[in-house]
């Protein structure tokens, strides 16, 4: 079996590599040229002889990500690998073309019969789970969007507070820091917990965590 290999840098990539070639997978890694529309082809494909593709997409960088976004304009059938599938970030590489997505956690075994399957044109048992994975990139997505709209909802100050909460300051301290007493920062946190329906502080600070790590705000 002969696949098409994309990735970043990374030390977990070349592990991916080196454990597909020790179960005989022959692994064909694209020699990047600046574009990635000159690096994979339609006529590229068919000198590498390739019959699947599996992209490492936690390590990406900017060229390999817009080759993952092409390969869905070729007839190549491919796997993403990702730490966390459920993150909904992923699901625009799959609109892109993804035949499937597979934990990194996956069994090696298991991964190479899901690329064997691509080969071999069963691309649904190489995604058996894909329903289920898409209910949770919309679930992610609603809460993602709830988080948005509670933060919208705080004012400069109370987001302030919320931050140094998050750096782990203390009412105490947030109040030395801010020239203001300690009531004032106390009522502020009543209003940010209950701007965001929680119920405690750690709940807060773990949802603030949460929104920030979206990969956009407005």
């Amino acid at each position: 079996m002969r696949i098409l290999f994309i990735s970043g840098q990374h030390l977990v990539a070349d592990a991916v590599r080196v454990a597909l070639e020790s179960r005989g997978v022959e692994v064909v890694v694209p020699a990047w040229t600046g574009r990635a529309s000159d690096s994979i082809t339609r006529q590229r494909l068919v000198g590498w002889q390739v019959g699947a593709g599996l992209v490492v997409g936690d390590f990406l960088g900017p060229e390999q990500r817009e080759a993952a976004g092409l390969l869905g304009r070729l007839p190549l059938p491919w796997l993403l690998l990702v730490e966390e599938p459920a993150d909904p970030g992923w699901s625009e590489l799959v609109d892109s073309g993804a035949t499937g997505v597979v934990p990194s956690s996956v069994a090696l075994d298991d991964l190479v019969a899901r690329l064997a399957d691509l080969v071999l044109g069963r691309a649904r048992a190489a995604w058996p789970d894909r329903d289920q994975l898409e209910e949770e990139w919309r679930l992610r997505r609603v809460e993602q969007e709830d988080q948005r709209l509670r933060m919208a909802t705080l004012s400069p100050r109370e987001h302030s507070v919320l931050a140094l909460l998050h750096d782990g300051l203390s009412v105490r301290e947030i109040a030395e820091l801010t020239g203001v007493r300690e009531g004032t920062v106390r009522s502020q946190v009543k209003a940010v917990l209950r701007k965001l329906g929680v119920s405690s502080q750690l709940a807060a600070v773990a949802q603030f965590q949460r929104w920030s790590e979206q990969p956009e705000r407005p």
